[in-house]
């Protein structure tokens, strides 16, 4: 991990304490005789005040839409992107390197980085956008260098990228905004920030997870996490509209940010990827729960580490998921009967 890397993530974290500390310093302000309890004695907590989630991570088996199929090992130690590009080539990154895999899922190419890739997109030509901390840069199918991107400083956190003709745009999490270059690489645009007066609602991203990609529709698609919705913007960003909900049902987006990840099928439904409670879903082309990919208890193997899966999906409709604790790239395929009733239309 690169020093800037470590820096940055610092950063989020610094940032998490100080509102910890901020809640903890309102918490003993409540009790004007606050008491402290060492450990050794210390009761455990009433009831009321636990929050057991565990009746969310069980997943009604007619919500499922989908069944794992197999898996595809990339070896890489650090997976970290992902994406699919013309023809189901798959692209995954990671290690200082993009690693290109065929639609049969055999090994074609690996592009060799001078870092660790934050995000990858798969772009017209052969080309490939791979976005770094602060910057992002282009390679031909051979892994030449064609274009490398201005900087955008020291706050940066770059988490994804997307390219629309000969713009490409990046979400930047360190500075809260979706910026746009223009073909030379320069800075052609920016939005989404608070305080900077374009008239939209303003991205809430509370942890490095920001996620963007372009539609067929001609639309700019964007995870507002910390407002748990998926937003639309035109290309010169302007907002359009937003779907989605905090809740911790299915149909909605639960903790503090999400969904982490998201991508679109190809009939243009949602697949949208959750961390903490680790659900991978579906929603139609407006917005509407359709069912699940996977559920927490499909996606968890071990309690003590809680993976946040990057989505993509391939033409056949199936959806890939990249495990950040195997390296492996977990393929879902549709299962064969109706969709089924979701949890609200059943009642």
């Amino acid at each position: 991990m690169s020093e800037k890397q470590k820096l940055n993530r610092r950063g989020f974290l610094n940032a998490g304490l100080l509102a910890t500390g901020g809640v903890a310093g309102w918490l003993s302000g409540c009790d004007q005789a606050p008491q402290t309890t060492a450990p050794k004695d210390r009761k455990p907590l009433d009831k009321r005040f636990t929050y057991d989630v565990s009746e969310y991570e069980r997943v009604d088996p007619a919500l499922l839409l989908y069944a794992e199929a197999g898996q595809l090992a990339t070896g890489l130690q650090t997976p970290s992107c992902l994406a699919v590009g013309a023809g189901d080539l798959l692209y995954v990154g990671g290690d200082q390197v993009i690693k290109i895999f065929g639609k049969d899922g055999q090994p074609q190419a690996t592009l060799t980085l001078g870092d660790h890739p934050l995000a990858v997109v798969a772009a017209e030509q052969g080309r490939v956008g791979v976005a770094f901390l602060d910057h992002f840069e282009v390679f031909d199918s051979a892994g030449k260098l064609l274009l490398k991107s201005e900087s955008l400083g020291a706050k940066a956190h770059l988490t994804a990228i997307a390219v629309a003709g000969e713009a490409v745009f990046v979400a930047d999490a360190g500075n809260r905004e979706v910026v746009r270059f223009d073909a030379q690489g320069k800075v052609a645009g920016r939005f989404g920030k608070f305080g900077n007066g374009d008239g939209n609602p303003g991205f809430l991203v509370p942890s490095p997870y920001f996620h963007l990609l372009t539609g067929a529709d001609g639309l700019l698609w964007v995870a507002n996490p910390g407002r748990h919705q998926v937003q639309a913007y035109t290309l010169d960003g302007k907002f359009e509209l937003g779907w989605g909900q905090p809740a911790m049902c299915a149909e909605g987006f639960c903790g503090c940010c999400n969904p982490a990840h998201f991508t679109r099928l190809p009939d243009g439904r949602f697949v949208t990827s959750e961390k903490g409670l680790v659900r991978i879903k579906i929603y139609d082309a407006k917005g509407k729960f359709v069912g699940l990919v996977a559920g927490h208890t499909q996606l968890v193997k071990h309690e003590q580490t809680l993976p946040v899966y990057r989505v993509a999906c391939d033409s056949a409709g199936r959806v890939l998921a990249l495990d950040p604790t195997t390296g492996n790239i977990r393929i879902f395929a549709p299962k064969a009967e109706e969709p089924p009733k979701t949890q609200s239309q059943q009642k």
